[in-house]
């Protein structure tokens, strides 16, 4: 090996170790600040991708916005905040190839999937800013960063997905509920499954779900600004922003325990 390459590689390995910080074997984003507390490693990033086709199962669709006429025009420029696997932007890419789609994330998961030409990955903190001109793309796309966001973030999180969206496109968030219609062990457990879609016209806003029964895991985020409740909120905070209208909300929801439809769920999440 070269001095060059000894050298390349110290930078590399010295700039993960500064990246990532590792516990029980996984590595977790060490970026100053940042709250999301899941790891970066191979068997995240399978939950993720049974998890998107679990919901694009559930919905029928991958997006609740109406932007098939969208979608259709060649050039069209769609963003997913958060990307995470990229799973929905893959399955996105490829549904619709005459598209441009970027994700967004602190850093890139571990994939075997195959990208897509019509794909770009770009590492942002989106705490930060996004590092893109107004009025720029024509979909924006968020899933689940209830646990990423401190609660004083979110009108300013909101306000630069608005900057980056051309007028006339959709913004869609999806975020979960910590229970709905529990009975009392449920609610100490917050193990209720509510699906919930806000949908802003060019402004859209949607919202969906995804379970969490960590009553440890919660607290200490809790302790660390996450409102668990912001699903409540993302109404509130589209019609607050001021440029966006049209804005709709669907909400679904999915019970567990002995029932067919939990029974189903496991059937396809073992398929």
């Amino acid at each position: 090996m070269s001095k060059l390459s000894e050298k390349s590689e110290s930078v590399n390995s010295q700039s993960s170790k500064t990246e990532f910080q590792y516990a029980n074997s996984k590595s977790f984003n060490n970026a100053k600040d940042v709250i999301y507390p899941l790891p970066n490693c191979e068997e995240e990033s399978d939950r993720l991708r049974s998890q998107h086709f679990l919901f694009r199962y559930f919905w029928q669709s991958n997006f609740f916005a109406p932007i098939e006429h969208i979608l259709s025009k060649p050039g069209s420029k769609i963003l997913d905040v958060g990307c995470g696997a990229a799973s929905w932007s893959f399955d996105m890419a490829t549904s619709y190839p005459s598209t441009n789609v970027i994700g967004l994330d602190m850093s890139p998961l571990q994939t075997t999937q195959i990208k897509p030409k019509n794909f770009n990955f770009v590492k942002v903190n989106v705490l930060e800013g996004l590092p893109f001109e107004d009025n720029t793309f024509d979909f924006v796309f968020q899933r689940f960063l209830v646990g990423g966001y401190p609660k004083e973030k979110w009108t300013y999180v909101i306000n630069e997905l608005v900057r980056v969206l051309k007028p006339g496109g959709f913004l869609e968030l999806c975020e979960f509920s910590r229970m709905c219609d529990a009975g009392p062990a449920d609610q100490r457990l917050w193990f209720t499954r509510a699906y919930y879609k806000l949908s802003f016209n060019a402004k859209l806003c949607y919202l969906s779900y995804v379970p969490f029964n960590y009553h440890k895991v919660a607290k200490i985020m809790e302790e660390r600004g996450v409102d668990w409740n912001t699903y409540e909120k993302l109404e509130e905070y589209a019609q607050k922003q001021g440029h966006l209208e049209n804005i709709k909300k669907a909400v679904k929801q999915f019970y567990h325990g002995a029932k067919s439809n939990d029974i189903e769920f496991s059937k396809m999440m073992s398929e």
